[in-house]
Parts: structure tokens; sequence; C-alpha cells
């Protein structure tokens, strides 16, 4: 080619693609607007928060055999696996580890709703509808709105019933969930030195010209041609016109971008001066506003003083309009669950990873909503014309959007196209 292939965007699915593209020896550049590369896969070291590396975006690996895992095993990079023995719940104002809950009946039947998602053939509807139809016992939804709603990072209202039965079943089962040891960006570390110059960070595109001297135009007025383009931005990105393209795109590609569920979210990172839960647990089920923490440092740290809390779609929206500040009222919230004002008290620091306000992303990942078929997945992937491709977690067709390795087999998918 005379004219480079341009990725815009060097999350997990551009440095995927760009691996494909460096083995292959084609002409290439990864464009990226933030000043690092990695996208939703963000590690931190905080000196005096934690002896850890805390996970601001991606942090489990779906599945015990994936791209994300065969990755890990080559650089020798251990995981660690997570078990549902391990979580503790509040169920009717008492704190219990899941085991011992699994003895209630409501519970009983809150698991078998969980087993069944994958074949499921009733009414197209939303997980909220459907449990209000089948009268489904109120002092366990909490547990359904953690395990379905958070874990797709948006909340029951949203999540399409029939979007369970395309997903491949490493998303539900908690057996088969897994963290790496080691900070996630650093798997691709090896990536990024490789890629050397071809990756250029802080360098944002305006709009991208696919028809006719093909090329992208960035934020700073410069011009680059470009025989062929893949763009792996976010779907939200692509739905709100973070990125123009001339000629328009076909009605059926932008209709695609707003059938695919992506939800404001983020990560309420809290600090205590002492443990004051269960050393077995990992994550906590709550019933209240926030259903969902857990304990990051769980295998990594033998302090582990950290909690992070997770929240999307509706409840995160709700938030921000009640104008409270989303660490004390994570705190006020664990003095709930846990009584007498102990979080308040062992409290220290707590910051929060935001990534709805993230203007180069906009959101969490992606979740089937009512609109969501596999159809749409597709259309989300389809290349238009010879020249412009699409990539990401969102355009993944196997099962595996919403994940690291769905964005990562996505690229390299379309890397491969480009290539023929």
């Amino acid at each position: 080619m005379t004219q480079p292939i341009i990725i815009i965007g060097a999350g997990a699915a551009g440095l995927a693609a760009g691996e494909v593209l460096l083995e292959a020896g084609a002409d290439f550049i990864i464009l990226e607007a933030a000043p690092r590369a990695g996208g939703r896969v963000c590690s931190q070291a905080r000196e005096g928060f934690c002896d850890f590396p805390l996970e601001l975006g991606a942090e489990e690996i779906h599945g015990p055999d994936n791209l994300v895992q065969n990755l890990a095993r080559a650089q020798g990079r251990p995981t660690l696996q997570h078990y549902t023995t391990d979580d503790l719940l509040r169920l009717d104002g008492r704190l219990r580890l899941l085991d011992q809950a699994a003895e209630d009946a409501d519970m009983q039947t809150a698991f078998a709703f969980i087993e069944s998602l994958g074949t499921y053939q009733g009414e197209h509807r939303t997980a909220e509808e459907v449990l209000l139809r089948q009268h489904f016992p109120r002092r366990v939804w909490h547990y359904l709105d953690s395990r379905l709603g958070v874990e797709h990072g948006t909340t029951l209202d949203r999540l399409a019933m029939r979007g369970f039965a395309n997903y491949e079943r490493g998303w539900e089962a908690r057996e088969t969930n897994y963290t790496l040891a080691t900070p996630y960006a650093d798997l691709f570390s090896p990536t990024i030195a490789r890629l050397g110059d071809r990756l250029r960070l802080s360098t944002p595109v305006s709009s991208i010209h696919w028809q006719d001297q093909a090329g992208v135009h960035l934020a700073d007025g410069t011009i680059l041609p470009a025989e062929r383009i893949l763009v792996t931005a976010s779907v939200r990105v692509l739905r709100e016109g973070g990125i123009a393209f001339s000629p328009a795109l076909p009605g059926e590609k932008t209709r695609a971008f707003s059938q695919v569920g992506m939800d404001l979210g983020m990560k309420i990172f809290l600090r205590f001066e002492e443990r004051f839960w269960d050393e077995r647990m990992y994550f906590l089920h709550t019933d209240g506003f926030l259903p969902q923490f857990w304990v990051p440092g769980k295998g990594k740290s033998e302090e582990s003083l950290v909690l992070t809390a997770f929240i999307g779609g509706s409840r995160a929206e709700r938030l921000g309009q009640l104008g409270v500040e989303p660490v004390r009222f994570a705190v006020e919230e664990l003095d709930v669950v846990f009584g007498g004002k102990l979080a308040t008290r062992l409290f220290r620091d707590g910051f929060v990873a935001d990534w709805g306000s993230d203007p180069w992303v906009r959101g969490l990942y992606s979740y089937p909503t009512l609109a969501t078929t596999p159809a749409v997945r597709e259309k989300l992937a389809e290349p238009v014309g010879e020249r412009l491709f699409f990539a990401g977690e969102a355009a993944d067709t196997e099962g595996h959007s919403g994940t690291v390795h769905g964005a990562m087999a996505s690229g390299e998918k379309a890397a491969r196209a480009m290539l023929r």
C-alpha cells in the first residue's frame, strides 16, 4: 500500500489490531486521543492509598480460556480465581456468606433464575419486567441487580433478557471469573513497546473522510491520508458524534450505534484504617442504592483495606441528579450495611474513576438493550465500503461483548479483513 492504514483508538481492540498488522509487515499508525494507551484498561498505582495497583477500568477476566488469559500465560502473569463462597450478601438486614444464604428458598429461586439466563425463550422484555411479571421475591431482587445489572454496567430496567442467550457462559458463572495478580495494563506493555512511533498519543481525531481522498482529520487541523481506516472508538462516542464522518455513514450503521446499550458509570474507591468486613469476603451484594462492593486487593495485598463500589445505568444518572458526593455517599451506604457507623469511623481516603465524564470513552461498556440483536452487533462490525472498518467490544459477534478479550478478538478480525 502506498498510503498507511490508520487505526483510531489504542484500547484493547486497536492494540490487538496493531499486533496483526505488525506481524504482516503493514504500513500503519495508531492514533489515540488520550495521553496513554489502553482505553478502558487503566491500572494505577497510588502511593499512600494502597500497596497494589488499582484497576480504574476493566478488572475481571471472564472465563478461563480466552485471548486475555492466553496473553497472561504467554507473559507468565498469574491470575487469581474468585469463588461465590467468598461473596457476602445482606439479606433481611443481616450479612451472610453466600453459601449460608443459599439455604434460603428465595435465594435458591434467584440462583435458578441466573442459571436459566442462557436458555431464556420468553417474551422480549427487560429483566425488570420479567421479574415483575413473575412476582419474583422482592427481598432478593438486589442480588440479581448486583449480579446482572451491575455486572453489565447498567440496571435491570434497561437490560434485555434475550440478550443473555448471546453471551458466552463465562459472563454469568462467577467460578470462571479471574483477576490478574499484576496490573492489567501491563499485559499491553510489550505491544506498546513494539509499536514504537507507530503509536501516537494525545492525538484526537475530529473527522474521517472515507471515500475520495480518504483520510483522517485531526483536531489540530492536520490531515493524514489513509488507504484503510479502522475505528475502535466506543459505541457511545460514535452515537454522540464524537467523530464526524464524511460522507455521512449509512442510516443502518448509525442506528446500530444507538441500538446497543452503553451507560454512564463509575468506580468509587474507598480506603479504611482497618478491615471491618469478613476476611473471606470478595464481593458484597447489598440491598442499598449501591448494589455492589468488592475487595480489589484480595489475593494481592495482605492488608486489603480498600473497597470498590461500582455503579452504572439509571442509578449512575440518578446519583448525579441527587448532587451528592459519591465517595461520602458510598461510605454512608456501608454504615447502613455494617451498622454502628463503622465505615465513617474508619474511613481515611477515597476517589472516583468516572468513565462517563471521560471525553474519549463517555461510559462503561456495551450491554444488550431491547433493540440489540445479533444482527445489530454484526452491523456494528461490518465495514462501510472497502476503506472504513470498525472494531471494539460492542462490535464483538461471538458472545464476548463487554469484555477485554471480546475487544481484542474484534480488533484482530478487523485487521485481517483490512489486509485482505
